[in-house]
């Protein structure tokens, strides 16, 4: 009945599966563990090819790097069962019943999201701080949080899809790289009319990176909300967009998005000192939207 689906890629998955394993086998439906390596360094493709050996897990290898979005579609076609469960890499069970909150929630339903949660303690390493620091303030909503705007809290992280409805909306494969494919995912299921429900069941993220390959990666996702916007695909119940053209219509654009590259090395030296300010992070990707639409 539940199948479990999991991308991977360049990040040790052993743990995590195992977990997964356990608790599956403890649950009195059928369950199916798909591991889809999206061409890993050869490395990590050896080092989780061990998970094959665990119960209920099945690991292949794809030949050629497809993408956040095309991975989980191709995963789908692989699946057998109707409640499909969405989880990225780099998590960790947070509860030793994870699989059974989600069982006990899936009587009705089109959508349900677990969440996600960070260690309470920032890493020792400060180049992760920023990073841990985001996704803590950011991120880590409770339940009751989220489900005052269920589709601009929702992440693709940790979620469950009836197939019924994954087969309506699938990934878009036109969003490359890394940034809000989880946002065009949540307003194309809201203008399908489907409904998103938040528990308490999260996944702890465990893939903290590095200050630059988090802006890297920032800016990328900037730059995929810029065309998101430009195809219209995407409203203003997004914060960056709907501040976007609130300011656009003030006129205030192109002062701010000035400012912001007249001061752009200070903004960046906040970002990654012990007290970062999270509004100067959001003026930054508001210069960078700004410089993508012009």
């Amino acid at each position: 009945m539940l199948s479990i689906l999991i991308p991977v890629f360049n990040y040790d998955v052993r743990a995590f599966v195992k977990c997964l394993s356990d608790q599956s086998v403890a649950l009195e439906v059928s369950v199916e563990i798909i591991c889809l390596d999206d061409a890993s360094a050869a490395t990590f493709q050896a080092l989780n090819a061990e998970v094959a050996s665990l119960p209920n897990v099945e690991y292949s290898v794809s030949e050629v790097n497809l993408g956040r979005s095309a991975i989980r579609n191709a995963m789908v076609e692989k699946a057998q069962f109707e409640h499909l469960l969405f989880l990225d890499c780099d998590g960790r069970c947070a509860y030793d019943d994870y699989l059974s909150r989600y069982q006990l929630a899936w009587s009705e339903y089109d959508v349900i999201y677990g969440g996600r949660i960070y260690n309470d303690e920032a890493p020792d390493d400060h180049d992760l701080y920023f990073h841990w620091f985001c996704g803590h303030n950011r991120e880590a909503l409770l339940p009751i949080a989220r489900q005052e705007n269920p589709f601009k809290s929702f992440m693709t992280n940790n979620f469950l899809v009836r197939r019924a409805v994954y087969d309506k909306v699938k990934m878009d494969e036109g969003v490359v790289g890394y940034g809000h494919e989880d946002s065009l995912f949540a307003q194309e299921l809201k203008r399908a009319g489907f409904s998103i429900d938040h528990i308490d069941n999260p996944i702890e993220h465990e893939g903290i990176e590095p200050f630059e390959v988090f802006l890297a990666k920032s800016e990328n996702g900037v730059r995929n909300l810029a065309q998101l916007i430009k195809s219209k695909k995407v409203d203003d119940s997004i914060r960056l967009v709907r501040y976007y053209h609130k300011l656009k219509r003030l006129g205030a654009l192109p002062i701010i998005a000035w400012a912001v590259n007249q001061m752009e090395g200070k903004i960046i030296q906040n970002l990654r000192g012990p007290a970062p300010n999270l509004l100067w992070f959001d003026l930054w990707k508001l210069a960078r939207l700004h410089r993508h639409l012009a």
